[in-house]
This record gives C-alpha cells, sequence and structure tokens, in this order.
C-alpha cells in the first residue's frame, strides 16, 4: 500500500492564529493527507478534539510568562507598548526552542507550511530543505510599497498615485526592514552555528530572497488587500474560515438563542481571544453607548470582564463568554470589535458592518482597509469613550454600509481559502 503523504503545519499565538491552520488541515485531510499540526501547549486540545494530530512547539505561555517575570495579563501589556515585543521576546528568545521543536516534527514529513512569522520553525525548514509554504495571515506582513498597509509610525503614503509616491513607500519599507535586521542578532548567530549561509532576508517581513519558501499564501480576499508588487510566487487566495468538527464547539447556547429571537438585531461587541486581557474600559463604554442609542447588545467578552458585566446588565443586553462568530455575526446588526483579522474576516463573511477598535499589531491595518472600503468605520482605542462611540454607531447605521458588507461577503462566496493551500501541499508532496 502507497504511503499516505504528510504534511507539518506549524503555528503560534492566538486562536486567530489556531483556527486557520487547522482549517488548512481540514482541507488537506479531505485530500488523503496525513496531518500533524506544531503548536503551543495551550492549543493542544483545541487541535486534538478535531481529530488533528498534535506535535509540541515552545514556547508555552507559562515558558513566556517565567522568562518576563510577569503574569499573562502583564505580558499582554508590554505587548501593546512595544511593536517589537513578539519579535524580540518570543521568536527570537525562544529561537532555539522553536527550531528543535519544529524540526522533530518534521520526522517523515513530506512538507511543511508555516507561520511566516514564526522565524524558528522557518529556519528548519530551510535546514531540511522540504518544499515549504509560509502563510501570511494579515496583509501588515507582506509590506507592499504600490498597496501598503497602515504601519504606525511608518509614513507610508497609504494610497500611493505616482511612481514618485511609490518610491518613497519602497523608501520607507526598506527602512523597516533596515530596522527588524538589526534586530536579528540572535537569529544570524543561530544561523551561522547551523552552519547555514548569511541571509540577507529578516524571515518576518521579506518574502523575496533566494531562501525564501517555494509558496507564499496571503491568507485574506482580494478585495480586501492586494500586492501588486509582491513575490512571483505569492496567492491570495481568500480568508481560511475554520468550522469546528467537535460538535459540543458548535451551535448557540439556548439562552442566547432566545435573547436574540426575543428583539431587534443586537449590536455585538466583542474582542476576540486576544485583548480580553487587556480589555479596560471597552466593555463599560459599550453597554452604554448601546443604552444610550436604545440599541440592544451582546458583550461577548472574557471570563473576568463577563462575571462583572452579569450583574450589571439590563433586559436588552446579553453577556456571554464563548459564542462561535460564523453563527452569531449573522444576528447582529453590526459588529464592534478590537480588529483582529479573524474577527474582520466573520464580520465581512457575515455581510455585517463594522467598527473596529484597534488595539496593537496588524488592527489599526484592519480597520484602515475596512474604513477604507466604506465597509465600517475604525476609532482609535484612546479615543473610544461614550460620545465617540455612539457618534460613530449612529453613522454606522447608514443603510450604505451595511448594502456595501452585503456585496462583499457576496463576492467572497467564489474565493477559496485554504483549499489552494491544500492544492499546493497535494502537489508538493508527490
Amino acid at each position: 500500500m502507497e504511503r499516505r503523504k504528510r504534511i507539518l503545519l506549524v503555528t503560534f499565538g492566538t486562536l486567530g492564529d489556531i483556527y486557520p491552520f487547522i482549517a488548512i488541515a481540514h482541507a488537506m485531510r479531505r485530500r488523503g493527507l496525513d496531518v500533524v499540526i506544531a503548536a503551543p501547549e495551550m492549543h493542544r486540545g483545541s487541535i486534538e478534539r478535531e481529530g488533528i494530530a498534535y506535535a509540541r512547539l515552545r514556547p508555552h505561555e507559562n515558558d513566556i510568562v517565567d522568562a518576563l517575570g510577569v503574569d499573562l495579563a502583564g505580558a499582554f501589556r508590554i505587548m501593546l507598548k512595544n511593536p517589537y515585543f513578539i519579535l524580540d521576546e518570543i521568536y527570537l528568545r525562544f529561537l532555539s526552542e522553536t527550531y528543535d521543536d519544529t524540526l522533530s516534527a518534521l520526522e517523515g514529513a513530506d512538507a511543511i507550511v508555516t507561520h511566516n512569522l514564526l522565524v524558528g520553525a522557518n529556519l528548519a525548514a530551510e535546514a531540511c530543505g522540504l518544499p515549504t509554504a509560509r502563510i501570511a495571515l494579515a496583509p501588515l506582513y507582506v509590506q507592499s510599497a504600490a498597496a501598503p498597509s497602515l504601519t504606525p509610525p511608518a509614513p507610508y503614503i497609504l494610497q500611493p498615485g505616482s511612481r514618485v509616491a511609490i518610491g518613497f513607500n519602497k523608501l520607507v519599507r526598506s527602512l523597516i526592514r533596515t530596522g527588524v535586521n538589526m534586530r536579528m542578532k540572535r537569529f544570524n548567530a543561530f544561523r551561522k552555528k547551523l552552519g547555514l549561509p548569511l541571509s540577507r532576508e529578516d524571515f518576518f517581513l521579506d518574502f523575496g530572497g533566494k531562501n525564501s519558501a517555494s509558496k507564499i499564501f496571503g491568507l485574506y480576499s482580494p478585495r480586501f488587500a492586494s500586492h501588486p508588487d509582491g513575490p512571483v510566487n505569492m496567492e491570495t487566495p481568500g480568508f481560511p474560515f475554520y468550522e469546528p468538527r467537535d460538535e459540543s464547539r458548535r451551535g448557540l447556547s439556548d439562552p442566547l438563542r432566545i435573547f436574540l429571537s426575543s428583539g431587534s438585531a443586537p449590536i455585538v461587541f466583542t474582542l476576540g481571544s486576544f485583548a480580553p486581557q487587556v480589555s479596560g474600559t471597552f466593555y463599560d463604554v459599550s453597554i452604554r453607548a448601546a443604552r444610550a442609542l436604545g440599541h440592544r447588545a451582546i458583550l461577548l467578552a472574557g471570563s473576568k470582564d463577563a462575571e462583572r458585566l452579569t450583574a450589571s446588565v439590563g433586559p436588552n443586553e446579553f453577556v456571554c463568554c464563548e459564542a462561535p462568530h460564523n453563527e452569531l455575526f449573522p444576528f447582529a446588526s453590526c459588529v464592534v470589535h478590537h480588529g483582529g483579522i479573524g474577527t474582520t474576516a466573520q464580520a465581512l463573511r457575515a455581510g455585517k458592518p463594522q467598527l473596529i477598535v484597534p488595539f496593537f499589531g496588524d488592527q489599526p491595518d484592519h480597520g484602515e482597509r475596512i474604513q477604507r472600503l466604506r465597509l465600517g468605520l475604525a476609532l482609535n482605542l484612546s479615543s473610544y469613550d461614550l460620545r465617540n462611540a455612539t457618534c460613530t454607531l449612529t453613522k454606522l447605521c447608514d443603510g450604505c454600509y451595511l448594502r456595501a458588507a452585503q456585496d462583499f461577503a457576496l463576492s467572497m462566496c467564489t474565493e477559496h481559502g485554504v483549499e489552494a493551500v491544500a492544492d499546493w501541499a497535494e502537489g508538493a508532496s508527490n
């Protein structure tokens, strides 16, 4: 009997970084491929409940907080203040551990798919010489000069209309990459230790070098972001939507269904799986804004916020810790959230206007793109107070945002997201 081809998927981060790789794994398994996902221990249950083989990948959550000497919430607070935190204190600090774990998980593999930011895994992929695809889950990590992302504090001209403007953006992009490369001393020293040649690639934002992967996927809608100056081996096939196989993780709870059926479409407020650690006054402002506008509201919050909010909600508000976005968002009038790429994609898929209140990283760029496409609005976190929230939500009730969001959702029906990655894996492993 012919051996089934084995594909290793390697990812790291919050559920927004894990779910897309589970979706990819399911698409590959439908092709008859054996799939293993290497990820931090805290995500092991989410992966194995889907019937997917798991391999450990360091750092784990405890490794990070122990190294920093803070609790998890403290680590998130540091992350919000330092844009290089993830690179310096996670990817590079634990470079050798990530490399070793990836190399161990690669035994018997025919191809590897990595999270593009995970430098230790990308280095292991290069060292083993297997066919490799990198996954960029957000447009920010491609750093286009012709169609740039909002990348604070980089002064990109976001809609360059001339060769001069594009040339200026190329200079900005070069400066960003130079800044990243200046922080890669540990990476270059590790390459030297492994006997690999010196590379000018930063392996964080640069996809075009000779040591790059054989394929790059931008897993988002080409209408959401395009890269006319991107690498020739890059494809942007659509968002990676995850549908849980585990029946216990599907469906809305009975109390939530009763609330949804008992009145008008509510505003949904959520901070995904990242920002609840640093939610601040987001939910307090949100509930006051919904009341000021006379709208019903669903507050999808972390456990600490949910416990606190449940004591003060009225009949027009519902608080919960868990609800699948793909099932909840279609019932919403609009969605207010932090701008994580997964939450943004689910709101787009549901055809709902969205208000993005970004906290960190790629989230400001997603807010800018949603606003530019007239699919919603964005509001700085520092400006998210009662007056601004109510004013912005009032604007969002304009029917033009709903119509544009519905049209965008319809256009996404033809996109094939994770299937494109499965197509590549099928061919690369032959």
